[in-house]
């Protein structure tokens, strides 16, 4: 039906369709690309998975697990039998055989494995040869593990080889049935800073939703965990896709303040029960960026419920693949004690990037019913066609707990930031690189009308609370009018914007957007507040009609001039808006 609204808008409004979109519904979608077909994969929780040529169309598929008696085993026997059961520790092999669904039952007996196959992540070991599959098998009261499973072709079948790493063990001989003792040593009970019983939410990790990546020197990382005691990382070994046991973290930091320990590696975000999970890191320009989404999946709208909805993505950036990770305002991705770090109630000091959240009457498309919210749990891709792409599923504002995958090109600022598009991918033939080296949108075409929409941190997720765009003008003296004033300006000969409102400026892109779901485009930007976090989002919804307001004539070499920021500049400089003795010049 809605296809069909669409189509019929489009005969209505003189516009046609340039492009097409195929929705599929995959929770914490992690993308890969094959190379061989040509194609993008994303895989999600609880075995769904889709595929597309174009990020536009998607396709349904499943790829199914193996046994040693079947190519397409059930769930409740899939994660019994390894495949690898010797496991190398300085050089000499160690026994290890660990049963993924009897650990994962300990938590409960009435457990069922086919709710909890959570946030696969799928990687092309290039060693091994194989398609690697990183899998959580979640269990109640941290009884869970991340193990790997291998496959010849990207669709499966997926064979379960080994655990990469195990949660749970928190009480009694427990720890003896996991490769606690390969990797630090024989124990003669449990250590006590592992003893920790009910409390071991704070101080560990729940081992679900990995993500693995190769880092730019070629080595393999593991980041892994959700909310409880934080976001770990560990390095694996390239040639087995397993855990590298050779490689000790020694102990650093007590209590619940642990930040490396010896088995579950080193913690680069969260701790303390401060909410984050569905870790993704991705390196593009010169930057490992990590999208970590706090909040509730939700969609929100229970009265008092503060844990239910909120979902939002946070984005963090370090030079070195296992961190120290920090926001723009140099917040650290690591928590020092508990802080409420989404909705209206947030106090950690709006920590993390907000690159954008949940928001309505933008474009045709995300509007009335169809608001996104509880958008997170993403992954990026820095691709091989020069485009980075972001990849998360959304909920809705009025359909109920229903969620899709939506995909946004993003770009980094002048600052090396990400910032994303304001709409979703519809096939844009802008380059990442581009941004730094082309004007996308002529200065003279950038005065008009716009949507402006303000991502703020802050929503009351139990009133389903919204962020919804308020009207400006961007004016060809550089001024801003309307819901907010203030200036902007455009780096000529880039793509690189500037936009200042009140104390607040913001540095993004100016690009040529797709107005949903016709094929008309326009004028857009996408922006972000290094001071605070907090992006913003426009596109122009009428053209200026000239530019009487501001005097054209060429100022004198021997005269002094100014930049819209107040920054002093000569004559010789290339053209653009200027201020000279109180009054704006164009310098052509």
């Amino acid at each position: 039906m809605r296809s069909v609204l669409f189509f019929l808008m489009a005969l209505v409004s003189g516009y046609s369709m340039g492009y097409s979109l195929k929705r599929v519904s995959v929770h914490d979608p992690s993308i890969v690309w094959d190379s061989a077909s040509k194609t993008y994969y994303i895989f999600g929780s609880h075995r769904a998975t889709a595929k597309t040529t174009d990020l536009m169309r998607w396709t349904t598929l499943t790829a199914p697990w193996a046994t040693a008696n079947s190519t397409n085993a059930a769930n409740n026997v899939a994660f019994t039998l390894p495949q690898v059961t010797k496991i190398k520790k300085n050089g000499a092999e160690v026994n290890f055989s660990f049963n993924a669904m009897a650990w994962s039952k300990r938590g409960n007996a009435n457990y069922n494995v086919d709710g909890n196959m959570w946030a696969p992540d799928v990687i092309y070991n290039k060693a091994m040869k194989k398609w690697c599959m990183y899998l959580s098998v979640n269990g109640d009261n941290w009884y869970s593990s991340i193990i790997l499973l291998t496959s010849d072709k990207i669709t499966g079948p997926y064979r379960y080889q080994a655990p990469v790493v195990i949660s749970g063990f928190h009480t009694g001989t427990s720890y003896k049935d996991t490769d606690l003792e390969i990797v630090i040593g024989t124990q003669s009970s449990l250590p006590s800073r592992y003893a920790v019983g009910n409390n071991w939410g704070r101080r560990y990790p729940n081992c679900i939703d990995p993500c693995v990546f190769y880092d730019e020197a070629g080595k393999l990382w593991l980041s892994y965990g959700s909310w409880s005691g934080g976001i770990y990382m560990l390095e694996l070994d390239e040639q087995t896709g397993l855990r590298d046991y050779d490689v000790e973290y020694r102990l650093t930091g007590s209590g619940d303040g642990i930040t490396v320990d010896p088995y579950f590696g080193k913690k680069i975000a969260g701790g303390y029960y401060a909410s984050g999970e569905g870790s993704y890191i991705e390196y593009i320009g010169g930057y490992y960026y990590l999208f970590v989404t706090n909040g509730g999946l939700a969609a929100g709208g229970v009265a008092n419920d503060y844990n239910n909805g909120g979902y939002q993505m946070r984005v963090f950036r370090s030079q070195n693949p296992d961190g120290p990770y920090v926001d723009s305002h140099r917040q650290a991705a690591l928590y020092p004690s508990y802080l409420l770090n989404f909705g209206l109630r947030e106090n950690d000091g709006n920590r993390g990037i907000n690159i954008f959240g949940a928001y309505t009457s933008w474009g045709s498309q995300v509007t009335g019913n169809m608001g996104e919210r509880s958008q997170g749990h993403c992954s990026i891709i820095a691709a091989d066609d020069g485009r980075a792409y972001l990849v998360y599923h959304t909920r809705f504002q009025n359909w109920g707990e229903a969620h899709q995958v939506r995909v946004h090109q993003v770009f980094q600022n002048k600052s090396g930031w990400l910032v994303a598009a304001p709409f979703e991918y519809t096939g844009e033939q802008v380059k990442s690189a581009d941004i730094a080296t082309t004007q996308q949108i002529g200065t003279a075409k950038i005065a008009g009308k716009y949507k402006l929409l303000t991502h703020n941190y802050k929503l009351d997720h139990t009133a389903k609370a919204i962020s919804a765009p308020g009207d400006i003008e961007l004016k060809s003296d550089g001024t801003i009018s309307g819901a907010v004033t203030g200036t902007w300006s455009i780096e000529e000969g880039t793509s690189y914007v500037t936009i200042q409102t009140g104390t607040s400026l913001y540095d993004g892109v100016m690009i040529e957007q797709t107005l949903e779901p016709t094929d008309r485009k326009t004028p857009s930007f996408t922006a972000l507040c290094t001071a605070t976090g907090v992006t913003i989002w426009g596109y122009q919804t009428e053209a200026s009609t000239g530019i009487a307001d501001i005097v054209t004539d060429r100022v004198q070499k021997a005269e002094t001039f100014y930049d819209l920021h107040g920054r002093r500049v000569l004559q010789s400089q290339r053209p653009g808006i200027y201020i000279r003795n109180g009054k704006k010049y164009v310098i052509r």
